[in-house]
């Protein structure tokens, strides 16, 4: 730990604690230290700044109270908080849902983040930095279409856990999803440019198809899934789906949705584009195998690793259907990689060696665990009937609460922000609020008295 950002005054009337407090509050806000780092013992940050230990311990002691670290036993001090640039949002009537300058966040309710005893980062970090020390593999560039091993070894896992079928020349990499799509619409152009999307589709996806000039169909959906009479009346060229969990319901495609959309596709010589985000994390149901694996030919395959490693790990891959690797193997000598060649070859190390399964067998352990005790803080708290209603999001790592009276929004956030409490969204329609909650980035001994909280600003908005 460097010191430099410690600025203390022996002449000022400030007292010493309170000055080593505002220097150390300063950086987490600056994200100059970021959640997770290990801050120095009391006694090696007295000996380095020349204070004593009860000065370094009353400082520790603040921060630890306001929740921006936090004292594991045996362990040392770490950063606890975070802050989050919230975007500003407004309500069907224009009342603001945050504001929109960097926040403090104490507990964080945003999906925005996973914590640090989520991602294996200690175990992640010696398989990235074997191939730092290999000067002859770093120094060149990489496979325009993804690292040799990182695909073979790809074709295994997204067989073993989503029954894909794939070898390692289907397998395009890319620095996350988006940029794979970019890819994928250049590829598509040959078949058509009309685009069938779920209502509910993620708008990152949304921002693509705009962007490359396609014509975008939004379809609704009925208790099976996506309506598959409205696909055919639209008669698109695509279609972009998450059979695993919708982002706006939750809800799988029903078996016999799937099987009636694989039809379509076949029939009409279609391609559906299937996003499986976080298919293979579900910890609290029976998890269903991937669209791609009814109809490799009609499907394109869409997984990635942001909440299975880290948010920061832009890895994505796109297992390609035999009509598209034609055209593809034409053009990708003239494309660049987007993805770190290092963090490839690392995950590809990662998964042979079993080490992603284990991880993953881990993450449905620790999630359903935390899912068990918001639901229970929920269900304890607002006692879903008339008034409440509760939803698990399994896949998307959330719940949704439904408030069947409008919620006052501009008091919702003020005690929000009051509390350092960050959610997805919230939003009034229809005559009621509906208040969306991810737990990814919430610590599990945080999670219960954040809930609680939660639970009382709400009651306390009706």
């Amino acid at each position: 730990m460097l010191y430099d950002f410690i600025n203390l005054d022996n002449s000022s009337p400030i007292p010493l604690y309170k000055q080593l407090y505002s220097s150390i509050r300063k950086a987490i806000e600056n994200n100059g230290l970021t959640k997770g780092d290990k801050l120095v013992s009391i006694r090696a940050l007295s000996n380095a700044l020349g204070i004593s230990k009860t000065t370094v311990e009353a400082a520790y002691s603040q921060l630890c109270a306001e929740g921006y670290i936090k004292n594991s036993p045996q362990r040392g001090f770490f950063i606890q908080g975070q802050v989050l640039a919230l975007k500003e949002k407004t309500t069907e009537n224009g009342s603001p849902l945050t504001n929109a300058s960097s926040k403090f966040i104490k507990h964080d309710f945003s999906s925005k983040s996973v914590t640090v005893d989520s991602t294996g980062i200690k175990l992640w970090r010696k398989y990235v930095k074997a191939y730092l020390n290999k000067d002859y593999i770093i120094s060149s560039y990489g496979d325009p279409q993804g690292e040799y091993s990182l695909r073979r070894a790809l074709s295994f896992y997204s067989y073993s856990v989503r029954s894909v079928v794939a070898t390692e020349e289907d397998i395009v990499i890319g620095a996350g999803t988006q940029s794979l799509l970019y890819l994928l619409c250049g590829l598509l152009r040959g078949f058509g440019t009309k685009i069938a999307v779920e209502n509910d589709a993620s708008r990152h996806f949304i921002r693509v198809f705009k962007d490359c000039g396609f014509e975008i169909v939004k379809i609704d959906s009925d208790d099976k899934g996506v309506s598959i009479d409205k696909i055919k009346n639209e008669n698109p060229d695509f279609l972009l789906i998450n059979p695993s969990g919708s982002l706006k319901s939750g809800d799988r495609i029903k078996m016999e949705r799937r099987f009636e959309l694989i039809e379509w596709a076949h029939i009409n010589h279609k391609f559906i584009i299937e996003d499986d985000y976080n298919g293979e994390l579900v910890y609290n149901s029976r998890s269903v195998p991937a669209l791609q694996c009814s109809d490799a030919k009609a499907v394109i395959y869409l997984g990635s690793f942001s909440k299975l490693l880290l948010p920061s790990v832009r890895i994505g891959y796109m297992v390609l259907p035999e009509g598209l690797l034609e055209p593809y193997n034409k053009i990708k000598r003239d494309l660049n990689q987007t993805a770190s060649k290092i963090e490839q070859l690392a995950l590809a190390d990662y998964i042979r060696d079993g080490q992603l399964e284990r991880h993953l067998r881990r993450l449905k352990k620790s999630y359903g665990e935390k899912s068990n005790v918001i639901e229970r803080i929920l269900s304890n708290r607002l006692k879903p009937s008339e008034q409440y209603g509760i939803k698990l999001f399994e896949t998307s790592l959330a719940y949704e609460i439904t408030i069947n009276s409008p919620l006052d929004l501009d008091l919702l956030n003020k005690k929000l922000r009051d509390e350092s409490i960050a959610i997805i969204s919230a939003e009034n329609g229809n005559g009621k609020t509906t208040v969306k909650i991810g737990f990814s980035g919430i610590e599990k001994d945080d999670i219960e008295a954040a809930a609680d909280k939660l639970c009382k600003i709400i009651q306390e908005c009706k």
